[in-house]
């Protein structure tokens, strides 16, 4: 995955999961407040490109002009169901992690959107 300065490269780029199958289209970033750090891409998805789902960064990586994440695309569309605000709200962030597994939830986490893709 690339550092934080170079995560404007992600804008737009087609999301696949674990398996190579298209998940949506990267929308949103969002980031750790304190740290800086890409906890979540915002991605769309669904017939039309209505449904939006939160996919962890953690373990994604740039491949050719897609973002292959680490998860099925079963996982991803099963993902809590969380308004895309300019925040998550703790609870928002606790149901997250949990349903993706993650470790190192400190509750303190305060999650921001960093860029909104355009187009």
């Amino acid at each position: 995955m690339p550092g934080t300065t170079d995560l404007h490269i992600m804008r737009e780029r087609e999301v696949i999961d674990v398996n190579g199958d298209h998940v949506g289209r990267a929308e949103d970033l969002y980031a750790d407040e304190r740290t800086g750090e890409a906890v979540f891409l915002l991605v769309s998805g669904g017939r039309f490109g209505t449904k939006l789902h939160f996919v962890p960064v953690e373990g994604a990586e740039l491949e050719g002009d897609k973002i292959r994440v680490a998860f099925t695309g079963d996982k991803v569309n099963n993902a809590p169901n969380i308004s895309a605000d300019e925040s998550l709200s703790p609870s928002e962030e606790e149901q997250l992690f949990h349903h993706y597994g993650m470790d190192g939830h400190d509750g303190e986490t305060t999650i921001l959107v960093v860029w909104v893709a355009t187009g």
